[in-house]
């Protein structure tokens, strides 16, 4: 019985969910921009053929995307992330043993003695999640995880499938082609050095001494290379770690002076950041409210206004955090300046079962909380996102980022489901 790693990725996700409403879009050159519409964080693969780049900003390519009539959309994160959790649920009952690495990408492992019933299987799943979702996949196979991601990128330049092989001979070939800041886990600085020292691609980087690399890198460079040998170091991870920290910041709509539109927004972020903190059954016991101007602007000087407060007991009680952030925001809150931008961190996280109690905690009164946020999530994940939602956090919200071109919510709400005239 050999274990296999397959990495299932989905091709240019944010575009491709867009297509799965918009049919028109097939073929057509597509980019999906960043909050406020700053930059292009996603492409179709004909938008990539237009020499439009990864994380361009707007007004520099605009003229190609003028000439060229390329279509743009303002990011839609709650259709994506509805997609994103079809799809790891269609991965999850082929194989159980799935790491959903990140909003697009998991890994599987597989143990079998039978590569064609594998490959079948794989086959399979490729084409059912292309046809319950609409969304195509390419898949990555190997023996490791380094490998999977090396197999996956070969599989977007190919047929969507590629599996690399304990053959010598095979991957010695596939090494060569693969340059030496693209395996995963090295990048562009630690890539930097390395070509520096006459190592330019994944082969020449997995004959490395291993001694060479603990004095010239670390560990984590030489648990790659030893990846790329086909020696699984990297840790499969079925369980989503805790965060150690949460966060929660964005940049307004235009620069906010008025103290009632910030302490809506501040107040919006720590009502999400504790839902995050409650998702994880986790509680804090540290809050930091932050507010920046515009770094862009060079008239001004640039202001990082923030502070931070502890909390007696740990908590992911949404009254308690929007009341602390609140104190806060008064606190570093200066008149006369436009602020662009809001952040919320959460930080001294535990778990919420093992947190210490003092004397002087009311256990009735904590428990009654504990219940009544139990009560809001199950309400909001049930009826949509801010279903309920406290009055801090306003109605007009005319702080909001800026996202004109942005597409329906067409499968989590009942009033922008997708219409079809005959």
């Amino acid at each position: 019985m050999k274990e296999y790693v397959a990495l299932i990725d989905c091709n240019n996700f944010y575009a491709s969910c867009e297509r799965v409403f918009n049919p028109t879009l097939k073929s057509k050159p597509m980019v999906v921009l960043s909050n406020n519409d700053g930059c292009v964080i996603a492409r179709s693969n004909e938008a990539k053929n237009l020499g439009i780049q990864m994380g361009e900003p707007f007004f520099k390519c605009k003229s190609i995307i003028e000439s060229e009539d390329v279509k743009v959309f303002s990011s839609n994160y709650t259709l994506y992330a509805d997609m994103s959790n079809r799809v790891m649920s269609i991965i999850k009952d082929f194989f159980p043993n799935t790491e959903i690495y990140s909003i697009d990408e998991a890994f599987v492992s597989i143990k079998t003695s039978n590569e064609a019933l594998l490959m079948r299987n794989i086959q399979n799943l490729k084409k059912l999640i292309l046809k319950w979702t609409g969304l195509p996949v390419s898949i990555g196979i190997s023996t490791t995880k380094t490998l999977a991601k090396v197999a996956n990128g070969i599989a977007k330049k190919g047929l969507g499938l590629s599996i690399i092989d304990d053959g010598d001979q095979s991957r010695e070939l596939i090494l060569k082609k693969v340059k030496v800041d693209e395996v995963w886990g090295i990048g562009k600085r630690l890539g930097k050095t390395l070509r520096a020292h006459g190592i330019v691609n994944a082969f020449q980087l997995s004959n490395l001494d291993h001694r060479w690399i603990r004095k010239k890198t670390n560990v984590s460079v030489l648990r790659t290379v030893m990846e790329l040998l086909g020696v699984p170091c990297i840790q499969f991870e079925q369980i989503p770690l805790s965060k150690k920290q949460i966060i929660t910041s964005r940049a307004f709509r235009k620069g906010i002076s008025d103290f009632n539109l910030l302490e809506e927004a501040i107040s919006t972020y720590i009502s999400r950041a504790s839902q995050k903190l409650r998702t994880q059954n986790s509680v804090c016991s540290t809050i930091t409210v932050a507010l920046s101007t515009n770094r862009f602007n060079g008239r001004i000087p640039h202001k990082f206004l923030f502070h931070t407060k502890s909390l007696q007991p740990s908590t992911n009680f949404t009254p308690t955090l929007i009341k602390a952030g609140i104190k806060i925001l008064k606190e570093i809150f200066e008149e006369r300046i436009a602020y662009k931008k809001g952040y919320v961190f959460l930080s001294g996280i535990e778990n919420s079962i093992s947190r210490q109690y003092t004397f002087e905690d009311n256990l009735d009164l904590l428990a009654r909380e504990e219940r009544l946020m139990r009560v809001l999530d199950r309400i909001n994940n049930h009826y949509g996102s801010d279903t309920l939602k406290y009055a801090n956090t306003g109605t007009s919200r005319g702080w909001l980022m800026r996202r004109p071109k942005k597409s329906k919510n067409f499968t989590t709400n009942w009033n922008e489901l997708l219409t079809i005239s005959i």
